[in-house]
């Protein structure tokens, strides 16, 4: 399915209470203001909230007049500000490679430490391998600094680290936690189109993790972040062997999100 390029007004005009307008593709990073804070139903989206924010990423947006169609990818970062009932969007099209079929995609696992949000995995279109897949990706940014640059339209494109290409990390549908300086993945499953031999066909292969844990922690080399320590424990049997000697940093706060 190709990532769509038109906007989403028409689409919502049913919905009396959105005054949001969505846009797919824009030719400029030009930040995009509405008035209200209404969002279409969504499924499948990472949210993080801060203070009276709530920033969104990726999901699907579902027709509330005919829910049994085909939902339709979110191709912008949502920022909504409840106090001053006002809605930013952001389009990913000049977002840092990787991160903008990231953040287009859906099912995350996702989590945040004190302000800093991880967004690792989901599903969505590659757009230059030219279909759906799993992404290899964990992209991390931090909540209230891009918020300010926003509400002052300072750039924010250089706020995103990302971990990238990495099949490790190819997971849709878990649960992310993040406890000192260590990733715990729980569940989820990895669908991912393989290219066959000789020919154009792609047969869709899916690896399911239910019950499964991955822990690893990242570390810098070269000015670039990595997968380190990766231990992967199977069934739950066996989880203590995923567990370190020492978390290494003390546990901070880990907010509660929304996972509806």
């Amino acid at each position: 399915m190709m990532r769509l390029r038109f906007l989403f007004l028409g689409f919502w005009l049913s919905l009396a209470s959105l005054q949001a307008q969505f846009v797919c593709f824009s030719d400029s990073t030009t930040i995009y203001t509405f008035e209200g804070t209404q969002v279409p139903p969504m499924v499948g989206e990472a949210t993080f909230a801060y203070q009276h924010y709530r920033v969104i990423v990726g999901g699907k947006f579902l027709d509330p007049l005919h829910p049994e169609d085909e939902a339709i990818y979110n191709c912008d970062m949502l920022i909504i500000d409840h106090e001053r009932q006002k809605t930013y969007i952001l389009p990913l099209s000049y977002f840092p490679p990787f991160v903008d079929d990231q953040f287009a995609g859906v099912n995350y696992a996702y989590t945040m430490e004190n302000d800093t949000a991880y967004v690792l995995g989901g599903y969505g279109y590659d757009l230059a391998k030219g279909y759906q897949t799993t992404f290899p990706t964990l992209t991390i940014f931090p909540v209230k600094t891009l918020i300010d640059s926003v509400l002052h339209y300072k750039d924010y494109l250089n706020l995103f680290q990302v971990v990238e290409s990495d099949s490790r990390l190819a997971i849709t549908e878990g649960t992310l936690v993040k406890i000192g300086d260590y990733f715990l993945v729980y569940n989820g499953r990895e669908i991912t189109p393989i290219e066959e031999e000789f020919t154009d066909c792609l047969t869709v292969n899916e690896w399911d993790f239910r019950g499964q844990l991955r822990k690893f922690s990242l570390k810098k080399t070269e000015g670039y972040l990595e997968v380190d320590e990766l231990q992967i424990c199977n069934t739950s049997k066996v989880f203590y062997q995923c567990m370190p000697d020492t978390w290494k940093k003390a546990p901070v706060r880990v907010y509660e999100l929304d996972r509806q």
